[in-house]
This record gives structure tokens, sequence and C-alpha cells, in this order.
């Protein structure tokens, strides 16, 4: 089964091409992070949770306000079934399977052939919790675990060491001698700075570390 990371376009220019069929607090957590991917998304549902109405009215999405027909997902690369309906879901399964679309049917991973794994976003740096489907409750919870864990703080490191990689490579050769340095760098008390200082005075911390011969 594939893993699909929605913060990482593993297919390209496709994810546009994206189907939603249900409007409940499950397809808006689901849309959301399609749109943040840049995805342009159909979403089709009888009604809307206020969290869609909203991205609706906005023009965010394209909203088709009936349930869901057969040949909805025409021109569809990627779907996801969120009804509360099993039977609906099924026939959303049955036509992505006909179209060869990627298809995942919400807490169903027999019916789903990619799953989207729980995601903890710090900037750049993602953090993907994938159980394969067999629990999307247990990657929840940690998710929100690690959302605790893992502050800002960590978004705001991940650019500073971006713009001190020039200068760690720069001064250390390839391998081992790089590696230490970097690890220096990222067990030091940088984040603790960060934290009570800002990026500024991190960067200039950082670049005095990588710098002590």
């Amino acid at each position: 089964m594939i893993v699909i990371n929605y913060t990482i376009c593993l297919i390209g220019q496709q994810l546009h091409k994206t189907v939603v069929v249900g409007g409940g607090k499950v397809a808006a957590r689901k849309v959301q992070r399609l749109l943040a991917s840049g995805a342009k998304v159909k979403v089709i549902s009888p009604a809307l949770a206020p969290e869609l109405q909203v991205l609706a009215d906005s023009g965010e999405i394209t909203f088709l306000a009936r349930s869901y027909q057969d040949g909805d997902l025409g021109g569809a690369f990627l779907v996801i079934a969120a009804t509360d309906d099993t039977a609906v879901n099924q026939c959303v399964w049955r036509e992505a399977q006909e179209r060869g679309c990627l298809i995942n049917v919400v807490d169903d991973p027999e019916h789903s052939n990619f799953t989207l794994p729980a995601i903890v976003q710090r900037g750049e740096m993602s953090i993907a919790i994938s159980t394969g489907g067999g629990s999307p409750a247990l990657a929840r919870r940690l998710r929100e675990r690690l959302e605790v864990l893992i502050g800002s703080e960590y978004g705001v490191l991940t650019e500073v060491l971006a713009e001190l990689r020039p200068e760690l490579i720069a001064s250390f050769p390839t391998g081992e001698a790089r590696l230490q340095a970097a690890l220096c760098l990222i067990d030091s008390d940088i984040l603790d700075i960060i934290q009570t200082h800002g990026k500024d005075v991190a960067l200039t911390y950082g670049r005095a570390l990588l710098h002590q011969k």
C-alpha cells in the first residue's frame, strides 16, 4: 500500500485532480491538508461541516451539493471517500478501481490503495506517522503527543540549520567530521537560545560553534 505525505507532492501536478466524497469533520481535515499541499479539491456531499462551508464560500474548493453519483470521479487521480455510509464508500471505491484512481476509504484499509499519515508540521520540518491503515486512532494519538513534545522552535531550528549548512559544508570534509559538527550544533543550547532570544541570536551562536577550532 502506498503511503502519501500530503506535504510532499509525490504525484506532481496530478494531485490537483482530487475528489473528496463526504462533508463532515473527517473530510474537513483531509481537505485542509490537501489544500495546504496545493491541491485543487472538489468536495461532493449533501451538506458541509462549517470548516468546509467557509472554504466553499470563499471559492477555495469546488462544492457539489448532492450525494455521490456514479461518474463523479471522471478525471480524478486521487480520491478520498469520507462519508459515514459504508455503501456509498464502497461505490466510490468501485468506481475508483475501475478508473485506476488512488483511493483512500477512511477507516477501511482493505478498500484503500494508499494511506495518509498523520502529520506534525513545524515549518519545513514534517514528521509523518503511519500505521499502514491499521489504526488511524493510534496515528492520531501519537501525532497529538508529538505536537506537545516538538514545539514551533523546531521549525525555527530547521531554518537556522538550513542557513548554516553552506558554512558547515565549507568548514568540514564529507563524512564523520561533518556529521559530528552538525550533531554538536543540534545537541547544543541552540533550541533554548531560539526560545529565549530568537532566530538571529541563534544564528550567531551556531555560526560561532561551527568556527570553533
